[in-house]
């Protein structure tokens, strides 16, 4: 007799770089169960997850499906045995349908070519038996975030999975998408499916998990269920120490603007407006949020203060410290002191397959600093980017990490 669905244990994953990210964990997961695993970025919930799925091969340890011992080798290994995962960063491609994402890999064929109408048959109905509803016609670049989330659920349950990993499902999004995700994820549990829900966003462990699994510095903190216990002592768990739940803002004095927009109006190529006299002012020492639902224009205004906006026309100012910027390029604009960090960080924020050392260069390759006549200055760009990395680390006031965890984005 078997008392866990899955169990991994004396997990341990040492990278070639010598960084450990998991060191003996020990994990399990009842059948019917909603088990969050909590730490924070750099813990290892994410890489213990990826060996799970048979992305990374563990350097130590054991892995145990109903009592029976499995080599997961690959994400196919995996999913064989009933494993899905929908990664943090979607894997879809955005210029296929979704029903051509939901059977890639695992093809209809009519001759020798795709049966398209097999691939919309199957798409609905799969999303008819888990209530999850798509459009199995819709481009999934034409998608919002959430509903490329369905996709990816529904996509790991036609391939059978019965346990279903998610890695930070609603750190992209909002509220309204969040509370739907888990009706239907309740669902999927009412239908015997088991999930793991990775994240450190506490209010969400609380209202959805069964039990949680917290992780500190790549081991085990312990598992606790959790209506036993409370958001200060996951947190103590997860991170070693009391951390404070509640901010009490202070009224700050502010500077002058800084940023100010005047009548700011957008239209696309086709004369459509994007943007409508749009009119506020940031100054220093504030933060200013702006809020609205997917699709009202809020992304279309961050790309016209960032100077990304490309084949439209508009009219009034965007004024950085007096500066109207409307007209000026990307590197510019970074260097009135504008930055930004887009939703999607993998797509827009950084080349992923490039160094750390390549990304912080990339908005300073010109000056002359970090060029040596005609090449780049390789040992003044390598101590730009340790000292940055260092600098980041005391402003984050964390604890010391080896370098080499920052590359890999969550662990």
């Amino acid at each position: 007799m078997y008392t866990a669905l899955l169990e991994m244990r004396g997990i341990t994953k040492v990278y070639p770089n010598g960084v450990v990210a998991n060191k003996d964990v020990h994990f399990s997961l009842r059948e019917g169960e909603i088990h969050a695993i909590a730490g924070e970025n750099g813990a290892g919930k994410s890489t213990l997850m990826k060996i799970m799925f048979g992305m990374e091969e563990p350097s130590e340890g054991e892995i145990y499906i109903k009592g029976e011992k499995v080599k997961l080798q690959s994400a196919q290994d995996a999913i064989d045995r009933g494993i899905g995962m929908v990664h943090q960063h979607f894997m879809l491609v955005p210029s296929f349908t979704v029903a051509e994402n939901m059977v890639l890999g695992m093809e209809p064929r009519r001759g020798v070519g795709i049966n398209y109408a097999e691939a919309v048959r199957m798409t609905e109905e799969t999303a008819r038996k888990y209530n999850l509803a798509v459009d199995p016609k819709a481009k999934v670049e034409d998608l919002t975030v959430g509903m490329k989330q369905k996709v990816e659920i529904l996509k790991a349950l036609l391939r059978g999975a019965k346990i279903l990993v998610l890695d930070e499902p609603t750190a992209v999004l909002t509220p309204q998408e969040t509370e739907e995700l888990f009706r239907e994820l309740k669902q999927l549990r009412e239908q015997g499916h088991t999930i793991v829900f990775i994240s450190h966003k506490l209010k969400e462990v609380k209202a959805i998990c069964d039990r949680i699994t917290i992780m500190r510095s790549g081991r085990s903190e312990g598992v606790f269920q959790t209506q036993d216990v409370t958001e200060q002592e996951i947190s103590r768990l997860m991170v070693g120490r009391d951390v404070v739940l509640k901010y009490d803002k202070e009224i700050l004095a502010v500077s002058e603007p800084v940023l100010t927009v005047q009548g700011l109006g957008v239209n696309d190529a086709d004369g459509k407006a994007l943007l409508s006299d749009i009119n506020f002012a940031v100054r220093g020492g504030q933060i200013v949020g702006i809020a609205g639902v997917e699709g009202n224009g809020q992304t279309q205004l961050i790309e016209a203060l960032t100077g990304s906006l490309r084949g439209v026309s508009s009219q009034g100012s965007v004024l950085v410290k007096g500066k109207d910027i409307r007209e000026s390029d990307i590197l510019d604009i970074r260097k009135l002191g504008v930055s930004y960090i887009p939703e999607d960080r993998m797509r827009q924020g950084i080349a992923s397959e490039a160094s750390i050392a390549d990304n912080l260069l990339s908005t300073q390759y010109r000056t002359k600093a970090m060029n040596k006549g005609l090449f780049l200055n390789g040992s003044r760009i390598a101590k730009l980017a340790v000292s940055l990395v260092e600098e980041f680390k005391v402003r984050c006031s964390g604890p010391s990490q080896p370098i080499g965890m920052l590359s890999g984005g969550n662990m």
